[in-house]
């Protein structure tokens, strides 16, 4: 059971190099917290943990050698790059121009990715971050086949799941709790400062893994 403990623990402590990452899943927790109120975040966690959950799993028996392949990485890369450069513009653009505010936000329709709801939502956001695809096929990957290699079973890879789900279901809900009830502790500048931050994060993330998707499909 120490041992256990002690995996789990560890786990959590690296998962928050891909929790606390600024990718889409913080800024759309940022930004469903203002609009849709404090709950945003515990609905994107929850799509999240849909498609991530059943990953470790497939790393663990197997997957994980598919995502490491150069076809697959740069294929996600590119993809991934697309979805997260179109999103950093529209919030990069939108801060910068004043066209994305708390009020607004609070009133505001809801973004085309959660139209049909946040768990879905945030199923979409995921599959579509290059960062969480290569993070699980490097990282992720090493410490599964750690666990694995001590032949604990199943439903130790699945605590293991859990566990580093919790890191995601905390960081989320606790963005969604205060931009919901902390507006006056932000403010319209300081809202959309920090959308600012999230959109360029994105943008150069968007570059990042374009170029280096490209470069592993040429150099295929």
């Amino acid at each position: 059971m120490t041992q256990l403990l002690l995996l789990y623990g560890a786990f959590m402590l690296i998962s928050l190099s891909g929790a606390l990452s600024p990718g889409p899943l913080t800024a759309l927790a940022i930004s469903e917290g203002a609009r849709a109120g404090r709950w945003a975040g515990v609905r994107l966690a929850l799509g999240h943990g849909l498609i991530e959950i059943p990953l470790v799993f497939g790393i663990a028996y197997g997957l994980g050698v598919w995502l490491q392949q150069p076809l697959v990485s740069g294929l996600v890369g590119l993809m991934g790059a697309v979805v997260l450069l179109w999103m950093g513009y529209g919030l990069t653009v939108g801060a910068w121009q004043g066209r994305l505010t708390l009020t607004g936000a609070s009133a505001g329709p809801a973004p085309g990715v959660v139209r049909w709801g946040h768990v879905p939502g945030g199923m979409m956001v995921t599959v579509a971050n290059p960062y969480w695809s290569l993070w699980w096929a490097t990282l992720g990957a090493v410490y599964v086949a750690r666990v694995m290699s001590l032949e604990l079973g199943p439903l130790t890879v699945g605590g293991l799941a859990f566990s580093h789900w919790l890191t995601d279901l905390v960081w989320l809900s606790g963005l969604s709790l205060l931009m919901a009830s902390g507006r006056g502790l932000f403010g319209e500048r300081g809202y959309r400062a920090v959308l600012l931050v999230c959109g360029i994060f994105l943008l150069a993330f968007g570059l990042y893994f374009g170029w280096t998707g490209w470069g592993l499909l040429w150099h295929r």
